[in-house]
């Protein structure tokens, strides 16, 4: 297994990258519109994308944290449904990920 510290410095660096896309969605959000009608709908479909990658951010953050959870509790790297070890390939692909490939 990888240094932990290593993966939590990386967990926690995506933890403040994604922090920041949803503020950075959430200060476009508040934006006032625009008085043109036609601008107005497409305004609203981007703010409709820009909410939904703003939620995606938020579903991103709370595994990056339930990550950093199980590495401070010390079952970070187990399957949650097997218990077996996840490998590391999947690991690196997606480290706050809960489970080995074959219980995904």
């Amino acid at each position: 297994m990888q240094d932990l510290s290593a993966i939590r410095q990386r967990l926690q660096h995506d933890l403040r990258e994604q922090i920041q896309r949803v503020e950075n969605f959430e200060n476009r959000l508040r934006q006032p519109g625009d008085e043109d009608w036609e601008e107005q709908a497409t305004q609203r479909s981007n703010d409709e994308v820009l909410q939904s990658l703003s939620v995606q951010a938020h579903e991103e953050i709370e595994q990056i944290r339930r990550a950093i959870s199980r590495i401070d509790e010390g079952s970070y790297g187990r399957c949650a449904r097997c218990d077996k070890p996840i490998s590391q390939a999947r690991l690196e692909l997606m480290p706050y990920t809960t489970t080995c490939v074959d219980c995904a």
